[in-house]
């Protein structure tokens, strides 16, 4: 699908889709397509985690770099969609807050908006400080399997749009398990993933 056209003095809508992508999978890439379809979305910048603060020791996350350029083989041919290795550059732990405040920096007129799913929503006040990126950016959410959001303040609720999107059962842990255990991941990651995972070794069990 073609990117969004916008008329010359209308404003970006510019998306942040955040994660480790250990490996990115087709869910990823069909979660952010009808998502950006479904809240008339221009571009949607996905970002690589350098360090994400939540899976810091997480085990089999593989270097940032093998990450970004997975990434960067995913989304290839989508002209929606945008790499950027802001926060593989910046390195350290990854805040969301930080990276919505370089990106304004960068695009004063821009609408920023952050993708994220129901799961992430439902820890939203967890992560660091909340109310800076709410100040910076709306949420665009895509409900997951099991959400729970009653917890979720009203304040975080007036500035999330909530979206439709497919409900894939596909996670990057189920995805690395199968890999370790040398089992086909075929169809569930893009062709030039597996090509890029294959050919640099990443995610083998324990030598024999």
């Amino acid at each position: 699908m073609c990117a969004a056209r916008r008329t010359p003095n209308s404003v970006l809508r510019l998306a942040v889709f955040g994660g480790s992508f250990n490996p990115p999978h087709v869910a990823h890439l069909a979660v952010a397509e009808a998502a950006a379809e479904a809240a008339g979305l221009d571009r949607v910048l996905w970002m690589p985690a350098a360090t994400p603060p939540h899976k810091q020791d997480a085990p089999g996350l593989v270097p940032a770099e093998h990450r970004l350029a997975m990434t960067q083989l995913a989304t290839d041919g989508n002209p929606r969609f945008a790499v950027s290795d802001l926060e593989v550059q910046r390195g350290g732990t990854s805040y969301t807050v930080d990276t919505l405040r370089a990106l304004r920096a960068a695009h004063p007129e821009a609408d920023l908006v952050l993708l994220l799913g129901g799961d992430s929503l439902a820890d939203f006040a967890t992560w660091r400080d909340p109310a800076g990126i709410l100040a910076l950016a709306r949420l665009v959410v895509y409900r997951r399997p099991g959400d729970r959001l009653e917890a979720v303040p009203p304040s975080t609720l007036e500035r999330t749009t909530f979206v439709e999107a497919p409900l894939l059962d596909l996670s990057g842990t189920a995805l690395r398990a199968r890999l370790t255990a040398g089992q086909t991941v075929r169809y569930l990651v893009p062709d030039a993933v597996l090509a890029y995972v294959e050919a640099h070794g990443l995610y083998q069990g324990p030598k024999e």
